[in-house]
């Protein structure tokens, strides 16, 4: 609006309309439509502005000759079947060995790629995506490479966005000491990780951490598999610095190195929390390791969580660390740590606290061997534990109750369970029993009904 003169002037600026782009690897057009494609993926994405879409068809694998930066509010994203993502089918190599790429650099918060296979990148940091704001969502990153830095996969920093739907596997960090096979969280934030397979990647040169994922600032990771990730030093699936982990599996994770590893499924440090999350057969096997499944200080919170089957040379199912301090203290509640094997004395938990004079870990509703008033290297209180076996369906394979159980209606209600659901489906609160259980499931008997939402 321009006031002069004693007259109004109203003037209306026309939104200039969102362009959809075309590329096919043999177009030979302008890329205006599936009629004119363009066969340059990176040429499309420089001459597209805030809106547009640049659709890539399947059946194809492209060959980068540069990374691809997205600095405009714009998707790149596969075209399949009836418009469908195609991830399997469309396929972004960064040629490595025979080159040296990274496939996307991502700098604005309505960038999004979409829908692909990143395969082969190679670069200092974020081998297939440095991704500074924005999301990536439906793709499948395999076998890239971080060779100086960290984020074998993914590097995260500066602004907030995340990475959903994704498949995040087979990825390395080969520099020693540099951290996240995976995913690696730098800064800013926060950043979201979610219904993502992270496995297989790893970063076992010297004191690696975060085999699957590794954040140093505010990051939420929920409903996530975890699976098969190796770290170094610590943290073989996870090392979280902030946030959260929620209604996630982390299995089979490991860290390798010697002389000592710590936390072969989860390292937490600070205010981090874990919930409604399962952790199995993890390890920490170097020879002074400490714990197979989760390692944490400070002020961390465990809640519903199953932690069993995980083997350490030191404690096998969980290791606290250090005093509190300012920080706070550890806090598990309505948790399972049960059937942990260690190469010393605390087959399912211990910990390093150095003052007698606090207690400084508190289990709340919990089940949970040895009882803690006998582990004599440890400093914590208890309310209503439970020490005898929690009967899972399979102490190998299922981690769900029995209905035996005694960790059957044995929890604390909390407010946030309200509406929230277990990892099975099945709501935390039910309308019948009204009470939560112990660990990662709910029991729901047969013939019980039952509705998700």
């Amino acid at each position: 609006m321009l006031i002069g003169l004693g007259l109004t002037m109203v003037l209306t600026v026309p939104w200039a309309s969102a362009v959809d782009r075309y590329v096919a690897p043999n177009g030979t057009g302008g890329g205006t439509s599936w009629t004119d494609t363009h066969s340059n993926l990176i040429e499309m994405v420089a001459l597209a502005g805030n809106n547009d879409t640049v659709y890539v068809t399947n059946n194809a694998t492209y060959w980068l000759t540069n990374q691809i930066t997205i600095a405009n509010s714009i998707t790149v994203r596969s075209w399949g079947p009836g418009g469908i993502y195609d991830p399997t089918n469309t396929i972004l190599s960064g040629r490595y060995p025979n080159a040296i790429n990274r496939h996307f650099t991502l700098n604005n918060a309505g960038a999004t790629v979409a829908g692909l296979t990143l395969t082969k990148g190679y670069e200092s940091a974020g081998g297939s995506i440095y991704l500074q704001n924005g999301m990536v969502t439906n793709c499948i990153i395999v076998s890239n490479v971080a060779y100086s830095s960290s984020g074998g996969g993914v590097y995260m920093l500066t602004g907030a966005g995340g990475v959903w739907n994704c498949t995040i596997s087979g990825n390395i960090v080969s520099n020693v000491g540099m951290s996240a096979g995976g995913i690696y969280v730098a800064s800013g934030g926060p950043w979201r990780i979610a219904n993502c397979t992270i496995s297989g990647n790893s970063c076992t040169n010297g004191s690696g951490s975060g085999g699957g994922i590794r954040a140093d600032v505010t990051t939420i990771i929920s409903n996530c598999w975890i699976v098969s990730n190796q770290a170094g030093y610590a943290g073989g699936g996870i090392y979280l610095g902030g946030g959260g982990c929620y209604n996630s599996f982390i299995i089979g994770n490991k860290v390798v190195s010697s002389p000592s590893s710590f936390g072969g499924g989860v390292r937490l440090t600070w205010t981090s929390l874990l919930r409604n999350c399962l952790i199995v057969n993890n390890s920490a096997m170097a020879s002074s390791a400490s714990a197979g499944g989760v390692y944490i200080n400070e002020n961390i919170s465990i809640q519903n969580c199953t932690i069993a089957s995980n083997v350490s040379s030191g404690s096998g199912g969980v290791y606290f660390m250090g005093t509190g301090g300012n920080a706070g203290f550890p806090k598990v509640e309505n948790t399972i740590i049960w059937g942990n094997a260690s190469g010393g004395s605390y087959s399912n938990w211990s910990s390093g606290a150095s003052d007698s004079s606090i207690s400084w870990v508190t289990f709340t509703n919990c089940c949970i061997a040895p009882n803690i008033y006998s582990n004599a290297n440890s400093f914590a209180s208890g309310i209503n534990t439970i020490t005898n076996d929690p009967r899972f369906v399979n102490n190998a394979t299922d981690f769900r109750l029995q209905p035996s159980s005694p960790c059957i209606n044995a929890g604390v209600n909390r407010g946030w369970m309200e509406g929230a659901l277990d990892l099975y489906g099945y709501r935390r609160i039910d309308n019948f029993r009204k009470t939560v259980d112990i660990g990662a499931y709910e029991y729901l008997s047969a013939g019980t009904m039952f509705s998700g939402h």
